[in-house]
């Protein structure tokens, strides 16, 4: 536990070295009854509700939220190293709140199944994928219980067959992972080729609750879980959870979320804070094809991923929201905390096929790009965007450089809808910029986008 607040101390003071936001003490009552549902009571003391909270009053406020879900005194922090009077900020604030903060019940994570959702008639056999460590509870929802205890980091199936009791149940997960199995997925229900048991398991899911980073959370030496493929192809589930990952913190590992929710097509929200706990610089593949397919995605919440700063990474939001048809606009701001040179396929296909986008595309989309051009960097970024308007200025930063193969193909795609000028870093169109790209590079980036004011100008090797 000590090592956790360590690493909770360091993101105190990384994030007061960033000037974020003072948090005063209501912030923080609110803050905690907002995330567990209960009051914690001012300090007698207090005269006004709005004086700046210290790291003593934050770690107390934590200790009295501990022993209320509990029913007796679970932690001490509020007498420990780091109750000092160092102001506590808003976004340290929510950390402490997310990682510190538990109600130890043995089931953290809940599935709920109707066996009747499954394409082909009703399916016995559900079942779910561990690679982690650790030792794991399951309540399967028919009055069978069983304990994993699981020494290393194996895939490992786990399966249960119903027979033919009723065809709805809700399984129970519980216990905590003590080492994971870098690039694969802590834990899988989900329908892709690397489950046994059938391709269309994770059809017949219909809701989830709890949180599962509770029990693959982030380890005391930062290792962190993944989630690569967890749910692709629950097409019947419509809602995630908010706290789902509450207890991961830090900075992303690669393939993080790597397909987590892919072609779950019925999808309808994401929660604003689902990756509020991971800050730090991009890492390959941490959200490759995160919601691709979600047919029913109607908005992505501002600031999904705020915590993300600093250089490209490849493939980092590569598919992230392909085909997510019925989204109708992309938040300013989205990606603002990307800045640096362009990495390998970073943002190919990352709206292509969002045929329901309308209106311009945000300023700064790609936040602050600088230095010579990736392969694959904006490879069909907005194709088939066929309602977007106009370009900003600088969408694409401040690029500059020797052309990269599939650098710009097929950027806008059928994007018949764009009016306004072309692409443009500083005034200058992009192939004034690199006259000499080839088709290989550029081809297609603006075909059949007739509507935009300089097409006729634009180079053949462009369309």
């Amino acid at each position: 536990m000590k090592k956790i607040l360590l690493l909770f101390f360091g993101f105190l003071c990384i994030f007061a070295a960033n000037a974020a936001q003072v948090a005063n003490v209501e912030y923080v009552h609110t803050l905690i009854e907002q995330e567990w549902d209960i009051s914690i009571p001012y300090n007698s003391a207090l005269s006004d509700v709005h004086t700046v909270a210290n790291m003593k009053y934050l770690l107390t406020a934590i200790d009295v939220a501990n022993e209320i879900l509990n029913g007796e005194k679970t932690t001490n922090y509020g007498n420990g190293e780091f109750a000092t009077l160092q102001v506590a900020d808003t976004i340290a604030t929510n950390q402490a709140v997310e990682t510190l903060i538990e109600k130890e019940e043995k089931y953290k994570f809940f599935v709920t199944i109707d066996q009747n959702l499954f394409p082909m008639g009703r399916k016995s056999f559900f079942g779910f994928e561990i690679s982690a460590a650790g030792t794991f509870y399951i309540d399967w929802g028919d009055g069978t219980e069983e304990t994993i205890v699981k020494n290393n980091t194996d895939k490992v199936e786990y399966l249960h067959d119903y027979g033919t009791k009723d065809a709805v149940y809700t399984i129970k997960i519980g216990g905590r992972a003590t080492m994971y199995l870098q690039d694969y997925s802590a834990i899988h229900f989900g329908g892709g080729s690397g489950f046994t048991s059938s391709d269309d398991n994770a059809k017949i899911i219909s809701q989830i609750d709890g949180s599962l980073g509770k029990i693959f959370r982030t380890l005391p030496d930062g290792s962190q879980p993944t989630f690569m493929s967890t749910f692709d192809h629950a097409s019947n589930l419509k809602t995630i959870p908010a706290g789902l990952f509450s207890g991961i913190y830090g900075a992303p590992v690669s393939n993080m979320f790597n397909h987590t929710f892919a072609w779950c097509h019925n999808l309808t929200s994401i929660p604003a804070r689902l990756f509020s706990g991971i800050s730090g610089a991009p890492a390959k593949n941490m959200f490759l094809g995160t919601f691709s397919d979600c047919l029913s995605l109607t908005s992505i919440p501002d600031g999904l991923f705020a915590g993300i700063s600093g250089a490209p990474a490849s493939y980092m939001f590569s598919g992230t929201f392909q085909g997510c048809s019925k989204l109708t606009s992309i938040p300013a701001g989205l990606f603002v905390g990307i800045s640096g040179a362009p990495a390998e396929s970073m943002f190919n296909s990352t709206f292509s096929g969002c045929s329901g986008l309308t209106g311009a595309i945000p300023d700064g989309l790609f936040g602050n790009l600088t230095g010579a051009p990736a392969s694959n960097m904006f490879l069909g970024t907005f194709q088939d965007c066929s309602k977007l308007t106009s370009i900003p200025e600088n969408l694409f930063g401040n690029i500059s450089g020797t052309a990269q193969d599939y650098m710009f193909k097929n950027t806008f795609y059928n994007c018949t809808s764009l009016t306004g000028t072309s692409a443009r870093i500083n005034g200058q169109y992009l192939y004034e910029i690199w006259p000499d790209a080839n088709s290989d590079q550029v081809g297609g980036m603006y075909k059949n986008a007739t509507g935009l004011s300089d097409y006729s100008n634009i180079p053949s090797a462009w369309k």
